[in-house]
């Protein structure tokens, strides 16, 4: 069993946004179940996704349940108004907020709370991912607030400062993490926290020499290496490391992601074996299986 510890279903190639919002039933219910069916046929069973702002994951899950796949959602992602991550989910102000949204996320059974927590890399200036959305006190409160109704805690963060703040607070995952130092390495170790660096996203436009990012390809490849180093030193120190392909994003495709993801892995240096067991066991973790 094969476990992507990092999705977003509701960005593929069968539909659109507009198009899903207009579509029938078993139109969504055909195209989401193809889309298992293919994870399920490369023996890919369980899946976390990081949510979406049309309920197409929760609708999935529905649909892996029925296919015997372990599928996880947020249901959709938490990110503060007017910065980065609203196509993924609901913008929040505040405390009050939060509190509103998250009654929705109860009522439709969250697997885990996913928050947005920095902006993403800036391919056009090495160092930057933008500010951090919340301050100490509203994560804080998010995370508690998750802890207290039983469900695990995701949070989407780059740059020293973000990763630093998730994991004083106490989230289970840090997703992506790019640019961080040997000090949030450190303090992942000591925590005990699953670290899911998706290398697929960056790895896939190097891949390609795409075209689109010709002028921006250098500080990509920077980005890339500072990550590779990271997780070398992460495994040299004890992080937990699961596999996340964050299939859905820019040049990430459904299913084929995971095998990108496992494929860098390997070429940094990580014997086959070694990648497949962070890839179940601390996916295992990840999911709470």
């Amino acid at each position: 069993m094969i476990i992507d510890c990092h999705i977003h279903i509701a960005h593929n190639t069968l539909f659109k946004k507009k198009e899903w919002n207009s579509s029938t039933i078993d139109f969504k219910i055909d195209c989401l179940t193809r889309i298992l069916k293919e994870y399920k046929k490369n023996n890919i069973l369980a899946l976390r996704d990081g949510g979406d702002g049309i309920f197409a994951s929760c609708l999935a899950r529905e649909i892996a349940t029925k296919e015997g796949i372990i599928y996880r959602t947020p249901i959709f992602g938490i990110c503060k108004k007017d910065h980065y991550g609203s196509f993924l989910g609901r913008s929040i102000s505040g405390i009050d907020d939060f509190k509103r949204e998250f009654e929705v996320l109860k009522e439709n059974k969250l697997d885990h709370l996913k928050i947005i927590l920095t902006g993403i890399v800036n391919f056009n200036k090495l160092g930057d991912v933008g500010e951090v959305a919340f301050t100490y006190d509203e994560l804080e409160y998010m995370v508690k607030s998750a802890k207290e109704y039983g469900v695990p805690v995701m949070v989407h963060a780059n740059g020293s400062k973000g990763v630093s703040d998730a994991i004083k607070v106490g989230v289970d995952t840090i997703e992506h993490g790019f640019l961080i130092s040997d000090k949030e390495l450190y303090e992942m170790a000591e925590k005990k926290m699953v670290w899911v660096p998706t290398l697929s996203p960056l790895g896939n436009i190097l891949r390609a020499k795409d075209p689109n990012f010709r002028d921006q390809l250098d500080i990509i490849r920077k980005v890339y290496d500072i990550q590779t180093e990271n997780i070398r030193r992460a495994c040299e120190i004890g992080v937990k490391i699961a596999l996340g392909s964050d299939a859905g994003a820019y040049c990430v495709g459904q299913v084929s992601g995971i095998f990108d993801e496992i494929k860098y892995f390997e070429n940094i240096g990580f014997r086959k074996d070694t990648v497949l067991k962070m890839c179940i066991e601390n996916g295992s973790e990840a999911l709470k299986i």
